[in-house]
C-alpha cells in the first residue's frame, strides 16, 4: 500500500538490516523482524476493515531492485553476480 511504513514505526527493519550487515544480527533474526512487521501491518489493515490486504508490497531493502529481479529484468552483465540473499528469501525469476 503506497505510503505504508514498511520499515516499522520505530524503524525496526532498518535497525535489523544494519545489524545483519554488521554481523550483530543473524539472518534468522532479520527475517523474523521482517515477518513480524508484515504480520502486524496485515493485521492492522484487516482490523481496520480492509478486506483485500495487499501483497507484494514488502522489501527488505530496495523495492525497485526486488521488482527488477522478480520480473527478470536484470541486465546481462549482472546476471552471473553471486547472490548474498539471506536464507528463505525469494529467488529471482528465471531469465
Amino acid at each position: 500500500m503506497h505510503g505504508y511504513p514498511r520499515q516499522g514505526r520505530g524503524r525496526e527493519l532498518k535497525k535489523a538490516i544494519e545489524g545483519y550487515w554488521k554481523g550483530a544480527v543473524t539472518a534468522e533474526v532479520l527475517l523474523a523482524t521482517a515477518a513480524d512487521l508484515r504480520r502486524g501491518n496485515w493485521q492492522q489493515l484487516a482490523d481496520s476493515g480492509i478486506e483485500e490486504v495487499p501483497t507484494g508490497d514488502f522489501s527488505l531493502y530496495d523495492h525497485v531492485l526486488d521488482t527488477t529481479v522478480a520480473v527478470g529484468a536484470i541486465p546481462a552483465r549482472h546476471r552471473d553476480a553471486p547472490s548474498r540473499r539471506p536464507p528463505n528469501c525469494a529467488s529471482p525469476a528465471p531469465t
